[in-house]
């Protein structure tokens, strides 16, 4: 593996396929180029990464990318975020927001804040949490806020115990 090749498989799955339509030999190249990335660092990669992530949890390889990005300084890494949060994708407004979680900022109040009116209610729990992360009195307010209107009983009941958590360390 090489940089040019790791780039190129990004850049042609932008994002990967859900994982009904994911086959092995993909996933273990998308795992090549996350080790390959994990051991040569380049910023590159980051918003390729980000954008990159299918439905699903990709044979259990997307959650080892957050490695990959803990290797960048913190405001490359949420200016990328910034971006990524804005996709169509649901595996990248997933997986993004949960690497929000990693790299809690006030940058990312708003982003994540626009993902708790998402239809999806995986990526409604994933903005919550990294919402949590961000040790803002704004933060409390939204999600007192979306506690008025959140119609999934599970997501409702994350939400409290995010808000609890949150409360008490305020």
């Amino acid at each position: 593996m090489d940089k040019e090749k790791a780039i190129n498989f990004l850049k042609e799955n932008q994002p990967m396929p859900n994982d009904k339509n994911l086959n092995e030999s993909m996933i273990t190249m998308y795992d090549e180029v996350r080790k390959y990335f994990l051991s040569n660092p380049d910023e590159e990669c980051i918003s390729l990464f980000l954008n990159s992530f299918g439905e699903y949890d990709g044979m259990g390889v997307y959650q080892l990318v957050e490695d990959v990005i803990l290797k960048f300084e913190h405001n490359k890494v949420v200016n990328y975020l910034l971006e990524a949060l804005k996709s169509k994708y649901n595996g990248v407004k997933y997986w993004c927001s949960q690497i929000c979680a990693l790299f809690p900022d006030e940058k990312l109040i708003n982003p994540l804040e626009k993902l708790l009116s998402d239809s999806n209610p995986d990526v409604r729990v994933s903005a919550i949490t990294s919402m949590s992360q961000i040790q803002d009195d704004k933060v409390v307010i939204i999600l007192k806020n979306q506690l008025d209107i959140e119609n999934d009983i599970e997501v409702k009941e994350f939400l409290i115990d995010a808000l609890q958590d949150l409360e008490e360390n305020i």
